[in-house]
């Protein structure tokens, strides 16, 4: 299956206890959150493009410096052997989440010939879709004030 991208919106009263203890304000189940259950809090799937939107946002194809927008997704998962991983887990405030929706609204979709470079597997289509995605969550929460937490696993 692989290892994927999920963000759960996160209220500001929540953010010290969600660094305790990410885990409760995750879903059991993000893989179902990402095929749009009514039930499922504000959430962002982001599929296997975290890969290529961390090479985005980290100044590739371009811009030399990373953007702000590479807090989002930046993290890798740890290989532990036997084909087994430690996956990453990060907690983002109210504050960082608008920052990030404000630097992401100004990313520009990507092209083929530029991601295909990068990784040669995947496309632009792919890519978009997902930037886009990633930028009307982000700006969502950053209107209602609201910090996330996200896992790459």
């Amino acid at each position: 299956m692989g290892i994927r991208y999920y963000a759960y919106a996160l209220q500001p009263d929540d953010v010290a206890a969600a660094r305790r203890d990410p885990y409760p304000f995750m879903s059991d189940d993000p893989f179902m959150d990402a095929w749009g259950q009514p039930e499922c809090p504000d959430s962002l799937y982001l599929d296997k493009a975290w890969r290529e939107l961390q090479h985005v946002f980290a100044g590739h194809g371009g811009n030399n410096c990373p953007r702000v927008a590479l807090e989002l997704v930046k993290g890798k998962v740890t290989p532990v052997g036997n084909g087994q991983h430690r996956g990453f887990v990060q907690v983002l405030p109210p504050e960082v989440v608008e920052s990030i929706a404000k630097d992401i609204a100004l990313v520009e979709p990507v092209d083929d010939a530029t991601i295909k470079e990068a990784f040669p597997n995947s496309d632009a289509d792919y890519v978009n879709e997902f930037l886009g995605r990633a930028q009307r969550f982000t700006t969502g929460l950053a209107r209602q004030g609201l910090g996330l937490v996200y896992a790459i696993q």
